[in-house]
């Protein structure tokens, strides 16, 4: 599954040096609407309308900039700082943008039609050393006699 790297720090799980987010694309979510969330009593969800999650948009950093020309402050896009995914409605095809907080609500409630395991993550010392050379013979090698110890 391919995931958001470099999410903000209140959506990673745990030790994550890489910034992983713990939410994948392509997980899907019965998403509900808002007034299952406001109600007092809630009562059973509505599992329907099957949502997938179909890519991450990068976040706007507000007045981040100033034009020199014009002198006025802009706006810029920033990867990496999404807060915003877009999903499709696999009943109709329609899209939405849906906040990432929503889903991971819907994540930790299991309004979810599989669940979403959190990946398991290489440590970053590993990365910094060159991969160990492979013992394994090149296959078009002759296969080796087996090496018998004395006793």
């Amino acid at each position: 599954m391919i995931r958001q790297y470099h999410a903000h720090t209140r959506r990673q799980g745990g030790h994550n040096p890489y910034g992983v987010g713990v939410i994948s694309i392509g997980s899907i979510y019965y998403l509900q609407d808002d007034y299952y969330w406001r109600d007092r009593f809630r009562g059973s969800p509505t599992c329907r309308n099957p949502w997938i999650v179909e890519a991450f948009l990068n976040g706007t950093l507000g007045a981040s900039r100033r034009n020199p020309t014009s002198g006025k402050w802009e706006s810029c896009f920033i990867s990496g700082r999404s807060d915003m995914a877009i999903v499709r409605s696999l009943r109709d095809g329609r899209r939405a943008t849906v906040a990432v907080r929503v889903l991971i609500l819907h994540d930790d409630n299991a309004l979810w039609a599989e669940p979403t395991t959190y990946p398991s993550l290489p440590s970053p010392r590993a990365r910094a050393c060159p991969p160990a050379a492979s013992a394994a013979p090149h296959p078009s090698a002759p296969p080796a006699a087996p090496v018998c110890e004395a006793a």
